[in-house]
């Protein structure tokens, strides 16, 4: 029992001092380019829109206001992946006609919303995948 004890503090030096940290390196994210697509549709045909563009040199995106008299309207260009997208649209003159917002990416919906009270807006945004 006694050569237990004195081994066991061998054993657990050991265990202590055999042990290393594994060192892992960061790699950077993986981006690529995607194509945009925010669509925005009022049976009103009078709808104030907000939406984040790119910046001219810039590879950021900042929020623009635009009005359309149009029941359609799109608008469409190329970011990276991971960028936050945000599209918002109301009724430019409050009424309860809906106002459909919807964001694509390479072709598929990433979201959609809707509103149709006065002074709502449809709100969508998302990450670029």
């Amino acid at each position: 029992m006694n050569s237990i004890f004195r081994i066991l503090p061998f054993f657990a030096a050991i265990l202590l001092f055999s042990c290393s940290k594994e060192e892992i390196t960061p790699t950077a994210p993986i981006t690529t380019n995607v194509q945009v697509e925010y669509r925005v549709s009022a049976s009103s045909g009078d709808v104030t829109i907000y939406q984040d563009v790119p910046v001219a040199g810039h590879s950021n995106l900042a929020e623009e206001k635009i009005t359309v008299n149009r029941m359609t309207y799109t608008y469409s260009f190329t970011t990276v992946s991971g960028t936050e997208l945000k599209l918002r649209a109301t009724n430019t003159n409050p009424s309860a006609d809906e106002v459909i917002s919807e964001i694509y990416v390479d072709g598929i919906l990433l979201v959609s919303a809707s509103a149709n009270a006065p002074g709502a807006y449809a709100n969508a945004s998302g990450i670029a995948r």
